[in-house]
């Protein structure tokens, strides 16, 4: 599992995951130079049945790798989330075949809501998209493509 997009050749498509203390948005990326596309958000339920769920996933959209968010601290640095993020990293590279990156993830929800909100989405409509919306954004950032 790496953290920079710079130092790793992938493959397309990808899949990239926000996951935030109750829902997990889901958003995939084609090729390179392609926009990511936001899918959908998963509720989150039990540690066991997100995993589950989450290696479903990247098994149905036959995905090369796999991009999670990483909450980093705002002045960059490792907190209590990101230690986190990383033992979901571990548990889920169990369940899956393809490899996982890391991307910093700061501000992405800000950035997913303001953007929402551009776009004229309605609250509730906002609500229901900003974690796949986010990890559009993250995976956008990994693989410099554009929202």
């Amino acid at each position: 599992m790496s953290s920079t997009a710079e130092q790793l050749e992938y493959k397309y498509p990808l899949l990239g995951l926000d996951v935030s203390e109750t829902h997990i948005g889901v958003a995939v990326c084609d090729g390179p130079g392609l926009a990511a596309q936001e899918l959908f958000t998963l509720i989150r339920l039990a540690r066991a049945r997100d995993l589950q769920e989450c290696a479903t996933r990247i098994a149905h959209y036959e995905v090369a790798g796999v991009v999670l968010g990483l909450p980093l601290n705002m002045d960059g640095s490792e907190g209590e989330r990101v230690q986190w993020m990383r033992r979901f990293a571990r548990e889920l590279q169990r369940l899956i075949t393809v490899p996982i990156y890391f991307q910093d993830e700061r501000l992405s929800t800000v950035e997913a809501e303001a953007l929402l909100h551009e776009q004229g989405v309605d609250h509730q409509t906002a609500a229901e998209r900003v974690d796949a919306t986010a990890a559009a954004i993250i995976l956008d950032r990994f693989t410099g493509g554009r929202v």
